[in-house]
């Protein structure tokens, strides 16, 4: 069982502090993605770093997608060969238990992982058109589905799993990419249009009615650092502070 580990990143120093720590080695087949157009002198050409804008038919020119545009030149140049694939942000950090309790899933063959629970009726899912009103309108565009109302019938209780930190089996990522490809060219208008694609990734779970599914709690801390600023209530000095327990 082969698991390929990617963490997507916008600056190469962030790459070089995290390799100087060993973050993430628990992690199989780890390599890093950079996205974006910044600087990459101190990182081009390392073996465990893909440079995402230097690939065959990238969409590095839409940054407001965030890691989404490495998901992308993942999929297009064949970059995925293991059985389960993570992907995951930079902001991140690994509990204890991590691998113990994917392995569980996993083993229960789990075709797609989550790891930051929301009840799917909470107002930071679908409730603020800021964040979700492009992929809405997208899927009713190309798949003929009213989400508001689709997503209304389900039970009080269903559970969704929220930013894009998401492990697949081969087949569920290879289906995800196909299934959002021909929203992206909707999606990249939005200025909030890496929300979009979050809510895109248990949109497409739940409206295909994917099986076993599993959201695992507590072995993932997620900062939230927002990077791209489109979160106003965010303090960037904050951030910049609270980067120190990533490493």
């Amino acid at each position: 069982m082969k698991i390929q580990t990617f963490i997507f990143v916008h600056n190469q120093n962030i790459i070089l502090d995290f390799k100087q720590v060993n973050k993430f080695n628990e992690l199989e087949n780890l390599k890093y993605v950079f996205v974006g157009a910044g600087e990459i002198d101190k990182i081009d050409g390392l073996d465990d770093v893909i440079i995402s804008r230097n690939l065959p038919g990238n969409i590095e020119q839409y940054p407001k997608l965030t890691s989404f545009t490495g998901w992308y030149s993942l999929w297009k140049n064949n970059l995925v060969d293991g059985d389960y694939i993570n992907l995951f942000e930079y902001d991140i950090n690994i509990l204890d238990n991590f691998v113990t309790e994917q392995k569980k899933s996993i083993l229960n063959k789990a075709g797609v992982i989550g790891y930051i629970p929301y009840n799917i009726h909470s107002y930071p899912i679908l409730g603020n058109p800021i964040w979700c009103q492009y992929i809405v309108d997208s899927i009713k565009k190309n798949y003929g589905i009213d989400v508001i109302s689709r997503i209304s019938l389900l039970g009080n209780s269903v559970q969704c799993s929220m930013t894009s930190n998401h492990t697949f089996n081969k087949k569920n990522f290879e289906n995800y990419m196909k299934w959002v490809e021909p929203m992206i060219d909707d999606i990249k208008l939005s200025p909030y249009s890496g929300h979009d694609i979050e809510r895109s990734i248990f949109l497409y779970y739940t409206l295909n009615k994917i099986q076993n599914v599993a959201i695992i709690t507590n072995i993932i801390k997620h900062y939230n650092f927002d990077s791209h600023q489109t979160q106003l209530d965010i303090n960037q000095d904050v951030v910049k502070e609270t980067y120190k327990e990533l490493l």
